[in-house]
């Protein structure tokens, strides 16, 4: 789930004019063309008319790494063959600088190939909603950084882009398109922040529109098997974004485009790593997501991903730190609010959803329960700051770890939530900070990186230590006082008799169309086989659909001591394997339960977060 941090959120309604005309402003910018119609093997040819440029020498920039991946990926390695033109034609020498191109002379016009990162095995480390998808017959997944760069000290003027495409095909996008026909679109951005803040993906259109609060929503997808259609996942959107519409008051933007990638299980070159996702962005979404066998079944991966992308409207869309303001995409420095830009949004997308009566209570505080587990879990129990984890992320020893910021840092974002009311006596809360923050700063006003802790305590007096305990230094959370505001207790570890089984070591294969195909590591106590085909659990059919439930209802944590009956197919033969759990003394991590008999100011407390009153 990583999100790309937006420039300008308002970029889009720019009254610039690329061009002539009367009354309208003439600004030399760049002219792209991306070749999508002339496309082979996985490669599509880029040309770009650059602006006038000054100099015996120049260089052309590829991000090393672009807002919001927290990542260096280095865009400039998939780029093949560049070459340079002057004004006369002739060819300048160009050469590969690392990551840029540079070029000797004064080019007019440069071209070059651009290489997919998804089937390239270059591009193994390249998180799939944050690179390029080229299938000439079928796909084209743009995001606009892995094909197009900037030259040096001309970031900011403006592009035309035109899209040659196949027949047929249709350009999903929240990029302003100036014209269109059967053979090309052609599409306008103020600046390259703005162009990197618009991915586009090609294909034979899937499309399904609604409109929400005023708010045109479109639901752009492209299902390798035919399995899901647009249709069924705008019916899992529309209620999340009810509910974010509720969240907000009033929905912050015109428009919204949702460009979704569903994978098919045999598409063994793209789905090997499981690098389900998203990246968010200022008018739009893209995700790389698994295909379901079930499209008419509601989708929960879908509704939560959403959920949190959209959100990135309020951080850092709207709100931010000059570090993502000019984001530098040569030499990248990370701002140290993390906890700000994805912590308080992925607790947001269950706040908003819990308001709504999407989540249920119970499945809220479940959620808090698994992140405080998995958080433990990716820290192995170390002591850490979201404020080094945010400066130092680009390092391969913090990437290793970054994932733990949609676990503690959710965590962290409804306990400072809590302490905000409480300290405001429920006159201001974690939203309301924000929104305070944006009317102060907003999406053309990034605010300083080190004062950000400074102002909030001039909103929220007696914050602070909160911050310098938790946020930039590592203490424990006090997750026992902060849940018991809401009348739930907080057990970091309990001791309770439970059912398990003490040999269990099977799994299933994850890349089985059809099938839940069992995976082995030792023997087992049921005498389940590698290769195994698991067909029922206890009478009820296995399917790919319901293994993970079943397996943890009967096997992984059954709730009691009777014989547990699995029937496997092994080559022709159907076999019943049988095995009853141990009741032993367990050791159970994270244990919130609701208290039996609340006070009036615990309820009080929990009705006015979830927004009962």
């Amino acid at each position: 789930m990583k999100s790309l941090l937006i420039i300008l959120l308002a970029c889009a309604a720019s009254s610039l004019a690329y061009g002539g005309g009367t009354g309208s402003l003439t600004v030399q910018g760049y002219s792209v063309t991306l070749d999508l119609a002339g496309s082979q093997n996985d490669l599509v040819k880029v040309t770009v008319v650059p602006p006038q440029i000054s100099g015996s020498e120049c260089t052309y920039i590829m991000p090393r790494s672009v807002p919001g991946t927290y990542s260096k990926d280095d865009y400039g390695r998939f780029v093949m063959n560049p070459k340079a033109y002057s004004s006369t034609g002739a060819e300048l020498p160009v050469r590969r600088d690392d990551n840029d191109i540079v070029i000797t002379g004064t080019p007019v016009k440069i071209e070059y190939w651009v290489r997919d990162t998804w089937d390239d095995a270059d591009g193994a480390d390249v998180f799939q909603p944050t690179g390029s998808n080229i299938q000439q017959d079928t796909n084209f997944l743009i995001n606009t950084h892995c094909f197009i760069g900037y030259f040096d000290g001309y970031k900011m003027l403006p592009y035309t882009i035109t899209v040659n495409k196949p027949k047929g095909f249709y350009g999903a996008t929240s990029l302003i398109r100036q014209s269109e026909n059967a053979t090309s679109d052609v599409f306008t951005a103020k600046n390259y922040p703005q162009l990197v803040d618009n991915p586009m993906m090609y294909c034979i259109p899937d499309t399904t529109s609604f409109v929400e609060r005023g708010t045109k929503v479109m639901v752009a997808i492209y299902s390798h098997n035919k399995r899901m259609t647009s249709a069924n996942v705008a019916r899992d959107l529309k209620p999340v974004c009810a509910a974010l519409g509720k969240f907000f008051g009033t929905m912050p933007v015109d428009r919204y485009t949702f460009i979704i990638y569903f994978a098919g299980s045999n598409q063994t070159n793209i789905m090997s790593r499981m690098a389900f996702g998203a990246l968010e962005h200022s008018y739009s979404s893209c995700y790389f997501l698994p295909e379901s066998r079930k499209s008419d079944e509601p989708n929960e991966m879908i509704r939560s991903t959403a959920a949190h992308e959209f959100l990135h409207i309020l951080v850092p869309l709207n709100l931010h730190s000059k570090e993502i303001h000019d984001f530098d995409f040569k030499n990248p420095v990370m701002s140290q609010h993390l906890w700000l830009y994805e912590g308080c949004t992925e607790y947001f997308s269950m706040l908003a959803r819990a308001q709504d009566n999407t989540m249920t209570e119970k499945e809220f505080f479940g959620e808090m329960k698994q992140k405080m587990t998995m958080g433990s879990m990716m820290m192995r129990g170390n002591p850490l700051s979201l404020v080094e984890l945010s400066k130092k992320v680009l390092e391969p020893s913090y990437q290793k770890i970054y994932p733990v910021i949609y676990e503690k840092g959710a965590v962290t974002a409804f306990f400072l939530d809590l302490h905000i009311r409480e300290l405001t006596q429920h006159k201001l809360d974690l939203l309301g900070l924000i929104r305070t923050l944006t009317d102060k700063y907003g999406p053309d006003k990034p605010f300083d990186d080190d004062a950000l802790f400074g102002e909030i305590e001039r909103i929220v007096p007696g914050v602070t230590p909160f911050f310098t305990k938790y946020i930039i230094g590592s203490d424990a959370l006090p997750s026992t006082d902060l849940f018991a505001k809401v009348g739930y207790s907080y057990a970091d570890s309990l001791s309770k008799k439970g059912h398990t089984f003490s040999n269990a070591n099977f799994f299933f294969y994850n890349d089985i169309e059809n099938a839940v195909v069992m995976k082995t590591r030792r023997t087992n106590e049921f005498g389940i086989q590698d290769g195994d085909t698991l067909v029922r659990i206890n009478d009820i059919l296995a399917t790919p659909e319901n293994k993970v439930e079943l397996m943890s209802r009967f096997i992984w944590a059954p709730k009691s001591g009777d014989t547990v009956r699995v029937l496997v197919k092994r080559g022709n033969e159907e076999l019943t394997l049988k095995s009853a759990p141990q009741e032993k003394l367990l050791t159970v991590r994270n244990v919130i339960e609701k208290v039996e008999s609340p006070t009036s100011e615990q309820q009080m407390f929990l009705r006015k977060l979830f927004r009962k009153d």
